[in-house]
């Protein structure tokens, strides 16, 4: 199976409300972007139109690898701009910037290409069981990009007072799967680890003089030179970890819960993760009242069941409470913040089965569908493809995925390595 063959098979739109004021001095703006992530976008509009940066406001990051409708707000500045690519024009006033408060989540369009008859059909006879009780909300792939580039965990690095593995993963790990100069510079770096002075000859630009300056006048501070780490970088890794332990204690939690018939396996760059095929009443009703928050050393961790799952994955990871505090690095730290454990999609159509005009021989599937802001629609293809969690890891079905739910996605997906707080998965 394949998702994003072209960006037309992955279409979404932002689903937000402002409170419109007329004569208000933030002009609401409609985004619409093509095989651009919405940095690129806002890079295009301020030189385009010739706005400011710090005017622009937006509720979320929307994929690269798609086509995209979002909206965002310019202080005092309506304008409109048509490229191939990138479409943007005025739909109202309000008197303050937009917010990820404000968005309720996003529909979604999206076609599933490649499929076998046999594998459509089971797609469509899987619906309504998630209708009725939901997927588990995880996080997917698209958060984890530190994996896919291959530099591990540098927040668990920070977490452990291993502050020197923690700036090689940042800045000298090259990744397998990027084609650019940036890999050579980086396999420099690493022949080149503790030669500062070469290290500063070769790493030239705003991302790496400022870490090897520092170097270079502290040459055994890796602490205070993972400050000079951009800040969007250390933010992006410190949720990236974050998150990970999050669907790990989710997954460990459901152990208790899910009646081992109903067990499914959905598989992700970072490892197996726990979901159902059916919940009975009581035990949805149970998950829905549970607070399940991303841990943050401050907050009091949730409901109890949840609570102890997460001390288990802390524990696992070798790391305590008192780490946060002994080995803080600013832009790195955590909050504990809400997350629902069970998310239902609404707006559902009927699964619509056609031939694949690009795969001879095979179909596609039509999706359409709307998620609340977080949830992933990746996540949720995943559940309706899984796999019983005790299937054989070989076993060859007639998707030709060995039974594990995965699947292929076409194109370049660079821009969800991009992370915000503000994440919506597009």
């Amino acid at each position: 199976m394949r998702l994003k063959t072209i960006p037309e098979d992955f279409c979404v739109r932002e689903l937000l409300q402002w409170p419109e004021v007329p004569g208000g001095n933030y002009i609401v703006h409609q985004l619409h972007k093509e095989k651009l992530s919405t940095p690129e976008a806002l890079a295009l509009l301020v030189r385009e139109a010739r706005v400011d940066r710090g005017a622009i406001a937006y509720a979320g990051l929307k994929d690269r690898q798609a086509v995209t409708d979002q909206f965002v707000t310019i202080e005092r500045q309506a304008v409109e701009v048509k490229l191939p690519n990138l479409r943007v024009h005025p739909v109202g006033t309000t008197d303050r910037p937009i917010t990820s408060r404000q968005s309720a989540g996003n529909a979604f369009e999206i076609v599933i290409r490649d499929l076998t008859p046999p594998r459509a059909a089971a797609l469509r006879r899987g619906m309504p069981s998630l209708l009725k009780t939901g997927f588990p909300n995880y996080f997917d792939d698209q958060r984890f990009g530190c994996l896919r580039h291959g530099q591990g965990f540098p927040m668990r690095s920070v977490l452990l007072g291993d502050f020197e593995r923690a700036l090689q993963q940042f800045i000298a790990e090259p990744s397998p799967v990027a084609i650019s100069g940036d890999v050579k510079l980086k396999k420099t770096l690493q022949l080149r680890w503790g030669d500062w002075e070469t290290c500063a000859r070769i790493a030239r630009g705003p991302a790496y003089e400022p870490i090897f300056g520092h170097l270079l006048a502290n040459p055994d501070d890796f602490r205070g030179a993972l400050e000079h780490v951009p800040l969007r970088q250390r933010v992006i890794h410190a949720f990236a970890f974050q998150s990970l332990l999050w669907n790990r204690a989710v997954s460990r939690l459901l152990r208790g819960g899910v009646n081992s018939a109903q067990r499914l396996r959905l598989a992700t760059i970072a490892g197996d993760l726990l979901a159902w095929k059916y919940l009975a009443p009581e035990r949805e009703d149970k998950l829905v009242a549970m607070r399940t928050p991303l841990f943050g050393p401050e907050g009091d961790g949730g409901s109890e069941p949840f609570r102890r799952a997460m001390h288990e994955e802390l524990r696992a990871a070798g790391i305590g409470r008192d780490d946060f505090a002994r080995h803080a690095v600013p832009g790195m730290i955590w909050k504990e913040e809400p997350r629902d454990v069970l998310v239902k999609p609404t707006d559902v159509a009927d699964v619509r089965i056609e031939p694949d005009e690009i795969h001879r021989g095979k179909v596609k599937a039509s999706l359409r569908f709307s998620l609340p802001r977080g949830a992933y629609a990746t996540m949720m293809i995943k559940r309706l493809f899984a796999p019983s969690w005790f299937a054989p890891e070989d076993r060859q079905d007639d998707g030709g995925d060995g039974g594990r739910g995965r699947f292929d996605r076409g194109g370049d997906d660079r821009g969800r390595d991009e992370r915000s707080r503000d994440e919506d998965e597009a």
